[in-house]
């Protein structure tokens, strides 16, 4: 009676074992569980843009989001640009959903009407109400002239 038992305990601490390594037990916990990389500034056609922009143009803050999770999530991808005595410019969002290891690269419209120097703060959380981050922030410096 003990032996068969015994023989599933190995059996099942074996395949625990096995698929461990491929991530197929667990999944990806807090700021893991999305990948937030790459932020830049890029036109309304989606080309990269320099750091240096003029005043009035408009730019697009834009970053590569991937999630890492097995199932498909809700996401809100935020932006903050502040200016460089860090007060807040703009704060805005949008949100939207995404697969399972998709990649996605949203843009947040923005112009400076000043010049000076500004950083942009991005965040991807889960929602707003939650506030969960699904990712660590993101910044990206820039002047405007």
């Amino acid at each position: 009676m003990y032996p068969s038992v015994l023989k599933k305990v190995v059996f099942f601490a074996a395949l625990l074992l096995i698929l461990s390594p491929m991530n197929l037990v667990f999944a990806a916990t807090g700021v893991e569980r999305a990948d937030l990389r790459n932020a830049r500034l890029v036109n309304s056609f989606g080309d990269t843009l320099s750091q240096n922009i003029n005043t009035y143009q408009q730019v697009q803050i834009s970053a590569d989001i991937t999630n890492k999770q097995v199932a498909a999530t809700s996401f809100v991808y935020i932006v903050e640009v502040m200016d460089r005595n860090s007060i807040t410019q703009k704060l805005t969002w949008i949100s939207g959903n995404i697969n399972p290891q998709q990649t996605f690269s949203p843009a947040i419209s923005w112009f400076a009407d000043m010049p000076g120097s500004y950083t942009a703060r991005i965040y991807v959380w889960d929602s707003i109400p939650n506030a969960d981050a699904l990712s660590r922030p993101l910044e990206i410096k820039f002047i405007v002239s």
